[in-house]
């Protein structure tokens, strides 16, 4: 066609190299790339698949990854202690991030007094304000279940940080319910056998810490009331000034560790069950404890009451009691 056209004749293309050639070439080094071997390619946003390859993995033990819950964590290399959080959320615990349900409110006004005191009490003589005491005046009114409550609400706080302490060897439940028992804690600091250091975990919630309450269990109180113990509170007072210390402490007239302790506490906070202690009893436990230095009293396991039957505190707090005949069971009850 291109005889016929009269155009020039295509060039030939040019001979097969030798076989020795095209072996030099093959055995020849790669040349070394530009980039280095481990940079940075930034990833667009508009990559669904590189931005999922590229994302963290969950989180051990259930933790939802949501942003909210994201942002509160610690890196994995900073937890000694890992908290399921789904598993206190099943015991009817507050999810951290959580500032909407009933139960996220009821906690809300609880700790705003506790930390207005903070503020306005802060050149008091007394025992610093930021040392609260958790305690009710026998057992089974839900005093672990309020510290917890009431630590997870302040780690919610932007300028503050927790420190959450089992002061009730004889039954830990706080220190099992975090999943720490059978650890080093605060009796074993006040036994002389560790440190503080040594006991204080740090937790994947990044604002709070916890202190199990240890293994010794000899003179539980005597080492309670002891000079070392008001050394040890000071310590926490004043090691950090944006930390609250919640001393989860066993019922005033079951044991006598509470009463050994309170003198050490700026707060004391006591726990009543709703249509269950009776009066007598509670008036009992706060002849216990110093009148003036209790703050206030969280009426827990509260239900609805029908109008006409006396006080109802929507956000379990106050310093009153229920009157009348208690109404039936709720369908679903929480501690």
């Amino acid at each position: 066609m291109r005889k016929l056209s009269g155009e020039p004749a295509a060039p030939s293309a040019p001979p097969p190299a030798p076989k020795a050639a095209v072996a030099e070439r093959q055995s020849a080094p790669p040349v070394p790339s530009r980039e280095p071997e481990h940079a940075d390619i930034p990833i667009r946003e508009a990559d669904p698949v590189a931005i999922a390859a590229a994302a963290p993995a969950p989180s051990p033990g259930g933790v939802r990854t949501d942003a909210g819950l994201a942002g509160m964590m610690r890196e994995p290399n900073e937890v000694d202690l890992w908290i399921d959080i789904d598993r206190l959320v099943a015991r009817n615990c507050l999810r951290p991030g959580d500032t909407y349900s009933q139960m996220a409110e009821e906690f809300q006004h609880i700790k705003r007094r506790l930390l207005g005191n903070i503020v306005t009490n802060q050149h008091h003589p007394g025992p610093p304000q930021n040392l609260i005491m958790v305690t009710s005046s026998v057992p089974g009114e839900g005093k672990t279940f309020t510290s917890t409550n009431l630590a997870l609400s302040l780690a919610m706080e932007i300028d503050r940080r927790v420190l959450l302490v089992d002061t009730d060897i004889a039954k830990s439940d706080l220190t099992r319910l975090f999943g720490a028992h059978g650890k080093i804690g605060l009796f074993d600091v006040l036994a002389g056998y560790a440190t503080v250091p040594e006991v204080i975990l740090r937790t994947n919630l990044a604002k709070l810490s916890m202190i199990p309450s240890g293994t010794v269990r000899e003179a539980v109180s005597e080492r309670l009331a002891s000079d070392a113990m008001q050394a040890l509170t000071m310590e926490f007072a004043r090691r950090y000034p944006d930390r609250i210390v919640i001393f989860d402490c066993p019922p005033v007239l079951a044991t006598s560790g509470a009463a050994a302790l309170a003198p050490f506490i700026g707060q004391i906070v006591m726990v009543v069950e709703a249509w269950r202690t009776p009066r007598a009893t509670i008036k009992h436990a706060l002849q216990m404890l110093e009148p003036t230095r209790v703050t206030g009293m969280v009426l827990n396991k509260t239900r609805e009451v029908p109008q006409g039957h006396g006080y109802y505190y929507q956000y379990g707090y106050g310093y009153g009691y229920g009157y009348g005949t208690p109404p039936a069971p709720a369908a679903a009850n929480r501690e």
